[in-house]
């Protein structure tokens, strides 16, 4: 049903994109993938506004999480701080 309406979710690109991974480099992009969506997600929760009241040792711990989904992306993907131009 979704196929003749053409409605693509996020689910089932991220489905679509792992049923076609057939070797460990597949895999590895499909999770760099994952890792860099997951800390965009990570970002854009840090700024709503009802966490504008939690506290310092909060807002650390969650910046932290988000930065390792970036440092775990980058790490699969093999690039260094130093081929990063913001870096």
């Amino acid at each position: 049903m979704q196929h003749i309406r053409k409605i693509e979710t996020e689910q089932s690109k991220r489905d679509a994109r792992w049923n076609v991974a057939r070797t460990l480099t597949d895999c590895d992009v499909y999770q760099a993938i994952e890792a860099q969506r997951m800390g965009a997600l990570g970002f854009v929760f840090l700024q709503r506004p009802e966490h504008a009241v939690r506290g310092p040792s909060w807002m650390r711990g969650a910046t932290a999480s988000v930065v390792e989904h970036y440092r775990y992306a980058r790490e699969i993907m093999g690039i260094t701080d130093e081929d990063q131009l913001y870096a």
